[in-house]
């Protein structure tokens, strides 16, 4: 008599059970598609290899392995002595060729007023030939008529060609003055190039002081004061301080409902209690598939097909709102949660 309530409660209790777990998956269903997730998530932070712009050898390393600098402190300073020397040669050329402008310049002025001299002349002695050749001409049809002597046709004659050879040759000697006039811009083309050497030279002398370009702690620092800096060799890596990201890689079916400018928390799996804000920066434009690549310039197609589908992911990029400096770390894992 009493197995029949029993059963029936058991069955009651089974179908409570059964509604409760239906119940709950719509739950987390919803809230899945609510506030889309992921533990597939890592902590980033922009890089810096510093690596000199000048060649030369490290004299001054202030700084240690993991250590933490502010922008704009000494990180190493090459030595500086071949570059001042380079600065001086440059600056002396430059005061060379200034001094040689100046001295030309003078030279130049004299040069002209000489030649607006042979110029007057010019303008005397093309004066005198017209004179001449007026008087030569009133004369002629006198003599001819006995009014005027011949000695003084004569004479008006060789004062015309007189003031002919004079005329010629105060036109030469304007000519030869006037081509005698040099010209400082030469000098000038070679000052201005002689003054970007000196500025180039001034430049690399600066940057033989290597300074941090952000805030950021010191990594891969294995060499000592002595080594030999090449330019464009990292000297060692430095991480930006400054902006911390979480690359949260969100499956394919999960993208649509993802845009720019949605908070997002973020939980660190050192801490998982201490929650961190971020934005959601940008999604990723692709990533490369696992099947479709070429290979020798032909399509690589896989013999064998995989009938269990997984979906694709993508890398999303979440800035992080002022983060717990004790919890950034490059690839530190996190989850990742979007408030939609």
């Amino acid at each position: 008599m009493n197995s029949l309530p029993s059963r029936i409660g058991g069955i009651a209790l089974l179908i409570l059970s059964l509604a409760a777990c239906v119940i709950t998956g719509f739950l987390v269903l919803d809230r899945l598609h609510s506030r889309p997730r992921t533990e597939d998530a890592y902590v980033a932070a922009n890089i810096v290899h510093l690596a000199p712009e000048v060649s030369g050898r490290i004299v001054f390393l202030p700084v240690h392995d993991n250590e933490k600098v502010r922008r704009g402190q000494i990180l190493y300073v090459i030595d500086p002595e071949p570059y001042t020397y380079r600065v001086q040669a440059a600056r002396a050329q430059v005061e060379g060729l200034q001094a040689q402008i100046e001295v030309q310049t003078s030279q130049v002025s004299s040069q002209v007023s000489h030649a607006g001299a042979e110029a007057s002349g010019v303008t005397s002695a093309r004066a005198r030939l017209t004179l001449a050749q007026a008087t030569e001409g009133r004369l002629t049809p006198l003599a001819r008529q006995g009014f005027v002597t011949r000695e003084a046709l004569d004479q008006a004659r060789t004062e015309t060609r007189s003031a002919e050879a004079s005329l010629q040759q105060s036109l030469q000697s304007a000519l030869a003055a006037k081509q005698a006039v040099r010209s400082v811009a030469p000098l000038r083309a070679d000052l201005a190039a002689a003054q970007a050497q000196l500025r180039e030279a001034e430049r690399d002398l600066r940057l033989t002081t290597v300074r941090a370009p952000c805030d950021g702690i010191v990594t891969d620092l294995n060499i000592a004061a002595g080594e030999y800096a090449t330019t464009g060799k990292p000297v060692f890596t430095l991480v930006d301080t400054e902006i911390w990201w979480a690359i949260a890689n969100f499956r394919e079916t999960q993208l649509a409902g993802l845009a720019a400018g949605q908070k997002v928390r973020v939980y660190a799996m050192s801490q998982p209690g201490t929650p961190i804000t971020g934005t959601l920066e940008s999604l990723n434009a692709g990533v490369v598939p696992d099947e479709g690549t070429s290979a020798n310039g032909l399509p690589k197609v896989p013999r064998t097909l995989n009938w269990v589908r997984i979906a694709q992911r993508f890398p999303v990029r979440i800035r992080l709102d002022n983060p717990p400096t004790d919890l950034m770390r490059i690839g530190a894992t996190v989850v990742v949660v979007v408030m939609r």
